[in-house]
């Protein structure tokens, strides 16, 4: 199980709040929305809109200034999506396998939207601190790639 964290530690909304099975993420069953970081809400400085879909980002590029945003995300695709983060930017580790290196993304401090079903919108609110971070999606399809593989990124710059 990869524990992965928001900047300023919001859990990522799953059961447990703070780890996701993203070996057990798949396309098929839809998931209902799961909002992260709701305690943060009230103190965003700024809304940004995003629509998640096979395989892309709309938009695949952001800047926001740094602090507290809230992402409305609407999944308007035909599978489960998540909106997944990685701070520093580049590539999403992979294992040798191909897989999401779990232990990466935890010690790079990834955090993220858990996936949820199509048609429905849901929210995250994260502190962000300046820097670059790549969006990514790490939902299995059923031919075992994730969506991150076959495209599903993007890039979120706050400054």
């Amino acid at each position: 199980m990869v524990a992965l964290f928001t900047v300023g530690l919001v859990g990522c909304g799953s059961s447990d709040s703070n780890n996701a099975d993203v070996a057990d993420d798949s396309a098929t069953a839809p998931a209902p929305c799961e909002p992260a970081g709701t305690d943060l809400k009230a103190s965003a400085v700024a809304t940004v809109g995003i629509e998640l879909k096979e395989y892309s980002f709309t938009p695949s590029t952001i800047e926001v200034a740094p602090g507290v945003v809230t992402f409305a995300v609407t999944n308007a695709g035909t599978q489960n999506h998540e909106l997944a983060v990685l701070p520093g930017g580049g590539d999403v580790p992979l294992t040798t396998a191909g897989h999401p290196d779990e232990d990466a993304l935890t010690a790079a401090g990834a955090f993220e939207l858990e996936k949820f079903g199509p048609a429905l919108s849901c929210e995250a609110t994260f502190d962000l601190k300046p820097g670059t971070y790549t969006l990514f999606c790490l939902v299995n399809d059923p031919d075992g790639q994730t969506h991150y593989q076959k495209g599903m990124r993007g890039r979120l710059t706050v400054a």
